[in-house]
C-alpha cells in the first residue's frame, strides 16, 4: 500500500526551503535529492560550482529553481554570504543541514596549527556560524530545524591518528545540544545524525581495500556499510513534521557498529 493511500504525506517538506552545505557530493548530495522528492526547494552550498551546478540540475522537481551556492566555508565571512544569498534567491530559509565536513589522520605529535585551524574551521567553525545566523532567522519567520552531520568517532568511539577529526565532531555534538537550548524558544529545532564509516568519497580509501571493507563490515550488526541515502534519510525525518517534538538530539545511524563493538 502506498503513503498516499495510507494518508500519510508523500512530500512533508512542500512549500519549505532548504540549505544543504557540502550539497555536491556524498551524505550532503543525497540529503539535497531526498529533501528536494520531498517537496523542498533547495539550495547548494560547496567549493566546486561546477560539480554543485551538476547536482542542482539533476534534483528531483526544481526545475530552474535549485539555487548553487559557491562558497568557501573556510572563509571568515561565508556564513554570512550564504544566509544573504539563500534568503535573497529562495525568500526564506526553514531548513539547514550541515552536511559539509573533512577528516584529518596526522598523528597528534606532527599536527600543525594550520591544520588544526583549517579543519575547526570547515568542521566546526563553519556549522556553528552559520547555524547562528539560520536560527535568528528561523526564529523570526515562525521557526525552522537545523541539522549537523557528526561522527560516531569523536562522540562515542576513539580511533588513532583522528585526535583533531574527533575534536571537532564532538564540538559538533556540543553546539547541537548548546544551541537548541539557545532556540527551543524560537520554535527552532537543531539535532545531528552521527554516521560510522559510509560509503563516500571520503571513505574510499577504505572501500579501495576489499580486505579492510570485509573486516568492517563484520563489525556491523546488519551485515551492511552505510550508504549516503541511510543518513539522508535520517536527517529527512529530522527536519519533517513528523520529529516536531524532538530537539538536542544526536541520532546515531551506524547499522549496529556501536552496539556490536567489543569494548
Amino acid at each position: 500500500m502506498s503513503d498516499a493511500a495510507e494518508g500519510l504525506p508523500t512530500r512533508p517538506l512542500r512549500g519549505r526551503t532548504a540549505v544543504v552545505t557540502g550539497g555536491g557530493r556524498g551524505i550532503g548530495a543525497s540529503v539535497a535529492a531526498l529533501l528536494a522528492r520531498s517537496g523542498a526547494r533547495v539550495a547548494l552550498v560547496g567549493r566546486n560550482e561546477e560539480t554543485l551546478s551538476a547536482m542542482a540540475a539533476a534534483l528531483p522537481g526544481q526545475g530552474a529553481g535549485a539555487v548553487v551556492l559557491p562558497v568557501d566555508l573556510t572563509d571568515t565571512d561565508s556564513h554570512q554570504r550564504i544566509m544573504d544569498t539563500a534568503v535573497d534567491r529562495l525568500g526564506r530559509v526553514d531548513i539547514l543541514v550541515n552536511a559539509a565536513g573533512a577528516e584529518n589522520f596526522t598523528a597528534s605529535h606532527e599536527l600543525t596549527a594550520k591544520e588544526a585551524d583549517d579543519l575547526w574551521a570547515l568542521n566546526l567553525r563553519a556549522p556553528l556560524l552559520l547555524s547562528g545566523l539560520a536560527a535568528a532567522h528561523m526564529a523570526a519567520n515562525g521557526g525552522g530545524s537545523i541539522v549537523n552531520i557528526s561522527s560516531v568517532i569523536g562522540s562515542e568511539r576513539a580511533i588513532s591518528h583522528q585526535s583533531l577529526y574527533a575534536a571537532t565532531k564532538g564540538g559538533v555534538d556540543a553546539v547541537t545540544r548548546a544551541l537548541a537550548a539557545e532556540w527551543g524558544g524560537g520554535n527552532v529545532r537543531v539535532n545531528a545524525v552521527r554516521p560510522a564509516v559510509t560509503r563516500t568519497d571520503m571513505s574510499a580509501g577504505i572501500f579501495a581495500d576489499p580486505q579492510v571493507e570485509k573486516t568492517l563490515t563484520a563489525q556491523y550488526a546488519l551485515g551492511r556499510m552505510g550508504e549516503p541515502q541511510d543518513i539522508a534519510e535520517a536527517v529527512l525525518y529530522l527536519v519533517s513534521p513528523a520529529s516536531s517534538f524532538v530537539t538536542g538530539q544526536t541520532l546515531s545511524v551506524d547499522g549496529g557498529w556501536l552496539a556490536t563493538l567489543v569494548h
